[in-house]
Order: structure tokens, then C-alpha cells, then sequence
């Protein structure tokens, strides 16, 4: 099954359940958004969770310094970073990073290949959002990133509904959904999940 990151955690239940359904990582958003958590939330969950789950937090323009103190604090693996970074700023961070693009928007400038990455992500345009839009992008835009020769997440408006497709068309290295499996800005619904990986399992 392709791995599956499923963004926009704010409690325990619903880690838990991610955890228990097989899902590949977590991701807990730092930067304002309706789904925006602190190190006091963040903590007494990822401290519970296996391991082998690999947990990601998402900063947008935040100072380097402050990235890798909540990444300490927090347990977490990697940061996934959605603003005007720079390759130095992953060279900061030890290369434990994911960067994304906004496809529409952010070009795939040459000045990052071969920057110290673990992947990168590519989500919705919308102006004044850095995620979590609900809104899917042209998928052929997705073939000017693979210059850049890193492992491609997709994301961006993707669902349990139009999976399939996206992988079909797209066919990235990973996927990650937020508001595509919710009940409600951070609250993640049960069904939506299960219906998605039923779905990736039978692929």
C-alpha cells in the first residue's frame, strides 16, 4: 500500500485510530490554521504513539531555531515546511525535511536539487492558504517537480472518493489528506479513513 500521511491531528483519539488503521504518518500543524496545535497538545501524543510511526510537524516561515526546539520537544521525525524556505534552512534541520510547493505557484527552482531533503509535497495553490484548501490542482502540473529527483507527495482536496484517480494519473510516492478525511476542521472522521485505506488496500 502506498504510504499515508494524515494531517491536521489535534488529539489522542484520533492518532490512536491512524495508528491502529496502518497509517504511515501523522502530521501536526504548528502555523496558524484551524488545525493548529501547540507543544502541550502535540507531546503527550506523539510520546504514546509506536516508534515506527513516523510523525511530522508543519511550519510555515517559522525560525529555524524554533522549528528544531519543537521538533525535540515534540518527538517528532521530520518537519514539513510550507512557506519561503530556503535549502539552507534544510541544511539547519539536518535534512529531516519535507518541502512543499504550492503547483501553480512555486516553481521547482533548480537551487533545490540536491538539497538536503527527505521528499517533497505538492498541495493546492490557494492565495492566503498554506493547506488544508479541501481544493485539488491541475495534476499535470505535477511532472515539472520530478526534475528535482525526490520522492512526490500528493496533496490537495484528495478524498476517499477521488484516490484512485489521483493515483492512477499521478502515480506519487505518497500521499498525504487532511480535510478529505475530517468531520470537521480537526476532527477526523473514522468512516473517511477506513473507506480511504479500504480503497489504497485493494489497489
Amino acid at each position: 500500500m502506498i504510504p499515508v500521511k494524515i494531517c491536521g491531528i489535534t488529539n489522542w483519539p484520533d492518532a490512536l485510530y491512524c495508528q491502529k488503521m496502518g497509517v504511515s504518518a501523522l502530521g501536526f500543524v504548528f502555523a496558524p490554521s484551524p488545525r493548529q496545535v501547540t507543544i502541550e497538545q502535540v507531546y503527550p501524543i506523539t510520546r504514546r504513539l509506536s516508534p515506527f510511526l513516523i510523525k511530522v510537524g508543519v511550519f510555515v516561515d517559522e525560525a529555524p531555531d524554533r522549528i528544531r526546539e519543537i521538533m525535540q520537544d515534540c518527538r517528532l521525525d521530520l518537519a514539513q515546511l510550507h512557506g519561503a524556505e530556503t535549502p539552507d534552512v534544510c541544511e539547519f534541520l539536518a535534512g529531516r525535511v519535507i518541502k512543499a510547493f504550492r503547483a501553480g505557484r512555486d516553481h521547482p527552482d533548480p537551487s533545490w536539487k540536491g538539497a538536503p531533503l527527505r521528499g517533497i509535497l505538492l498541495d493546492t495553490y490557494v492565495p492566503g492558504v498554506y493547506g488544508g484548501t479541501g481544493q485539488t490542482f491541475d495534476w499535470s502540473l505535477v511532472a515539472s517537480y520530478r526534475q528535482l529527483g525526490f520522492p512526490l507527495i500528493l496533496a490537495g482536496g484528495l478524498n476517499p472518493d477521488n484516490i484512485g484517480t489521483a493515483l492512477q494519473t499521478v502515480r506519487p510516492d505518497g500521499i498525504d489528506l487532511s480535510s478529505g478525511v475530517e468531520a470537521r476542521p480537526g476532527i477526523k472522521d473514522p468512516v473517511k479513513i477506513a473507506k480511504l485505506l479500504t480503497a489504497l488496500k485493494r489497489r
